[in-house]
């Protein structure tokens, strides 16, 4: 069984995590915190996936890169760099379809409620 989640970079690109769903909003709050590239999608995307990653650099397994939902995740968490908006969306059943927007953040706000000390 899989922790499966994505994080929707708007503009088309989804990054998947087959185990760590439950951490998604702590690993984009750190990817986030340096404030670096919030207006830049695809320096941002880069800087999260790495993130997301860090510990699996050269895995074949657990993540992926892709421009479609996939239809198992339960979580997924839409970053609109235009407007420094983060949107988490949950369906508890893991169907891909049942989304409910649970909350919705500014950059700043979601480092601040979500982030890391350090």
């Amino acid at each position: 069984m899989g922790d499966r989640g994505q994080i929707l970079i708007k503009g088309g690109v989804y990054l998947y995590t087959h185990y760590n769903a439950s951490e998604l909003e702590t690993i984009l709050s750190e990817a986030l915190r340096g404030r670096g590239r919030w207006d830049d999608p695809e320096y941002l995307a880069r800087i999260i996936f790495c993130r997301m990653v860090r510990d699996d650099v050269d895995g074949e397994l657990g993540y992926g890169i892709g421009t479609e939902l996939h239809g198992d995740v339960w979580k997924l968490i839409e970053v609109d760099c235009g407007n420094q908006l983060i949107t988490v969306k949950t369906d508890r059943e893991g169907e891909g379809d049942k989304f409910e927007k649970c909350e919705e953040y500014s950059f700043e706000k979601f480092v601040l409620i979500h982030g890391v000390s350090g």
